[in-house]
């Protein structure tokens, strides 16, 4: 059996954690918000290497029960390496998705989540730095220009070409 981890990044807002606990209820696989082992102590750059040691751990248990594990968090280039080497060593496919939407797309109050200042700036500053469209990225997926249901779907069809879903 193919195991694979999937891992869902882009810019706050973009849909990872909503998209990602959505996918995995449709693939039969389970879920990781990378927030939720993330250090709240230290700031985002501080907490990235224990944040990725973790999300390894809990996924590697995970799949050992299931076939297909969705990962939800932001990732830069030094992440991207360390979850290709250490789920690929354990013999694991893992396939990275970039979501990528618009400043407007993601601020939209029809998206029903409302920002804080610091996050309307962080969004700009991922935005900026390409967050949703990662040249690491197996597939691209853009999260405001259809309904939900409708990127989901998206979402699984490109996965068709990684995965037997």
């Amino acid at each position: 059996m193919q195991r694979c981890a999937i891992f869902l990044s882009g810019p706050i807002g973009a849909g990872k954690t909503t998209l990602g606990r959505a996918l995995a209820a449709r693939i039969g696989g389970a879920f990781i918000d990378g927030d939720d082992h993330a250090d709240p102590d230290l700031p985002w750059y501080g907490s990235i290497l224990r944040t990725s040691r973790s999300v390894v751990r809990t996924g590697l248990s995970l799949l050992a029960e299931r076939p297909y594990l969705v990962v939800a968090y932001p990732l830069g280039c030094s992440s991207w390496i360390f979850y290709r080497r250490h789920f690929g060593d354990a013999g694991i496919t893992p396939v990275f998705i970039s979501l990528r939407a618009s400043y407007e797309g993601i601020v939209d109050a029809g998206r029903g989540r409302v920002f804080d200042a610091e996050e309307l700036a962080r969004i700009r500053v991922m935005l900026a730095e390409g967050y949703g469209e990662r040249g690491l990225s197996d597939l691209i997926v853009d999260t405001d220009r259809h309904s939900f249901e409708r990127t989901l779907d998206d979402l699984v069809a490109g996965l068709r070409r990684y995965l037997p879903i």
